[in-house]
């Protein structure tokens, strides 16, 4: 995924300003906006399903209606991501803490977690062995980023799905740049070691 383009910023940091003053409709484009991609944090920290997040969501545009009156304008994505990231972060370590045992899996859900990752060679028919392949191939990947450590693995996402900068990155998780590119290196490093001799 890309950066978000200048235009969407712009049109974001205007929505953020006119429900900072508490217009509802503004507010309601801004979810619109984002909700995407604070779904994809949360569920990429919690490592949960879509359904899941949704509590988790709510609270993070919740966090964010309160806090845009005091907003300084400045970047509004790492902000919200920020957000995101905090009310994550805090909801996994509850959940480790209380010590609860991992949910039945069920055949007919699906792989809870970074679901946006696709791939979409090109061509217009494809061999059926092909797509096997590589719905295959996708549940090892999602399944890696999974089991990365949580430091590396909010790190990975934010940059690989999000298209954060290292700065944005930074801002979102508190901590430096360098530190940011290091856990981005080490994490795909980890990610080349647990894919490495797949075989599907």
């Amino acid at each position: 995924m890309v950066a978000a383009a200048p235009e969407l910023r712009e049109q974001a940091h205007t929505l953020a300003r006119l429900a900072g003053k508490g217009d509802m409709d503004a507010f309601r484009r801004l979810i619109e906006t984002f909700q995407d991609r604070v779904t994809r944090v949360v569920i990429a920290v919690l490592r949960c399903d879509r359904s899941a997040a949704e509590d988790i969501c709510q609270e993070v545009f919740v966090r964010v209606w309160k806090g845009l009156p005091s907003f300084d304008g400045q970047n509004l994505f790492a902000w919200i991501h920020t957000i995101a990231t905090n009310v994550s972060i805090t909801e996994y370590r509850a959940r480790r803490a209380q010590k609860r045992g991992p949910r039945p899996l069920s055949i007919d859900a699906p792989i809870g977690g970074t679901d946006d990752l696709f791939l979409d060679p090109a061509g217009r028919e494809r061999d059926p062995g092909e797509l096997s392949h590589q719905r295959e191939f996708l549940a090892r990947v999602r399944a890696c980023v999974h089991d990365l450590p949580e430091e590396f693995r909010a790190a990975v996402v934010l940059r690989d799905l999000e298209g954060l900068s290292y700065e944005e990155i930074g801002t979102a998780l508190g901590i430096a740049a360098g530190t940011v590119r290091s856990r981005i290196h080490r994490g795909r490093v980890l990610l080349q070691q647990m894919l490495q001799g797949f075989q599907p």
